[in-house]
């Protein structure tokens, strides 16, 4: 079991004490952004780091999940079942053709999303919904699920 506790440093900052089953781990935080770690046992520092404001950043979205977030393989069972991408061809006389992901309001009428536009040889990534235009023979990557999917068809082929 863990414990922590928050201390004061007047013009200097903060001190965070962690205890941990193996180490009480003294952070301090200066005011400039600064930290210095402290692992301590026994009250014996075995081991010291000083971060800068960046890497404690980058340390923070590590330890929080924010780059790697573990997923159960149940949930990934069940998004695999339920989130689909599919690639979807722009026919002749469509009504999609010169208009704007937004004029077209496609994730409103549909529950699609739009993630990006095949062009030629060109794949275009997160398309400008306001000023991206529409052509013939585009193929739309999207996202959805199968009836969301479905519902787009039908609005392509209108």
């Amino acid at each position: 079991m863990s414990f922590f506790e928050e201390i004061d440093l007047p013009g200097i900052g903060k001190k965070y004490i962690i205890n941990i089953p193996e180490y009480e781990i003294n952070v301090i935080v200066y005011e400039s952004g600064i930290k210095h770690l402290y692992f301590l046992k026994e009250d014996e520092i075995v081991f010291e780091v000083t971060l800068t404001r960046e890497d404690s950043k980058n340390l923070g979205m590590i330890l929080t999940e924010t780059f790697y977030k573990t997923v159960t393989k149940d949930k990934v069972e069940y998004f695999q079942k339920q989130i689909i991408f599919e690639w979807l061809k722009i026919p002749s006389g469509s009504k999609f053709i010169d208009k704007t992901i937004s004029e077209l309001d496609i994730r409103a009428k549909t529950g699609v999303s739009v993630i990006g536009v095949v062009r030629k040889e060109e794949f275009i990534l997160n398309p400008d919904p306001i000023n991206f235009k529409l052509n013939k023979e585009d193929i739309l990557v999207c996202v959805g699920n199968r009836q969301q999917l479905n519902e787009l068809e039908r609005y392509i082929r209108q």
